[in-house]
């Protein structure tokens, strides 16, 4: 009996070393999560995504940021992208257009005027046929701070917040005009949320 009970000890003792290692990991591997996740973000510094363009196959995605820019009023030169493409197009769906701009300062202005100019459309870009649809500017962000966002957007609507903004792949909520923002790095800033 006093050697079993010696057992059970070691054995209770064993599984609070376990655990409370558990736990370590878990903070460890979220930790490294939300680090993996920031430099990701940092190659994503100076990329724009630009959503509902229609397709064109002819259409040269430099001209349709030319465009873009003329009816924001960016003074938009080529030699300002470094790179510019199309993802996500499938049979009925446009995709994004993605341009890497060569400065972050270029990326700043072209989103800065667009904020300005709020209701931009695929009228406004010459796109007569079909329906007129909205044309969204955002920052480029990773995967999880996309699911972060959607996540801030349901709070924010349950929890009658008024702001929830991006800026520098950064995501922001206020409750009201003039009060204190707070910064959202994770979901459990979210749950902490009153």
């Amino acid at each position: 009996m006093e050697e079993l009970s010696k057992a059970v000890l070691k054995t209770a003792a064993d599984i609070e070393d376990l655990q409370q290692e558990n736990i370590n990991l878990r903070k460890s591997n979220a930790d490294l999560t939300v680090k993996v996740d920031t430099l990701e973000q940092a190659t994503r510094e100076n990329v724009v995504e630009i959503y509902v363009v229609p397709f064109n196959a002819k259409g040269n995605l430099i001209d349709i940021l030319s465009q873009i820019s003329q009816v924001i009023g960016f003074d938009f030169n080529r030699d300002m992208i470094d790179h510019c493409y199309r993802f996500g197009a499938v049979s009925g769906r446009s995709g994004a257009i993605v341009a890497k701009f060569v400065r972050k300062l270029g990326m700043e202005g072209f989103l800065e005027k667009r904020r300005q100019k709020r209701n931009v459309s695929s009228r406004d870009l010459g796109y007569m046929a079909g329906e007129s649809t909205p044309v969204y500017v955002n920052e480029s962000l990773t995967k999880a701070k996309r699911l972060l966002l959607n996540a801030a957007r349901q709070v924010k609507a349950d929890k009658h917040y008024t702001f929830l903004w991006v800026k520098n792949g950064r995501i922001f909520m206020r409750k009201n005009q003039g009060e204190r923002y707070l910064i959202i790095n994770c979901e459990a800033d979210l749950q902490r949320i009153i």
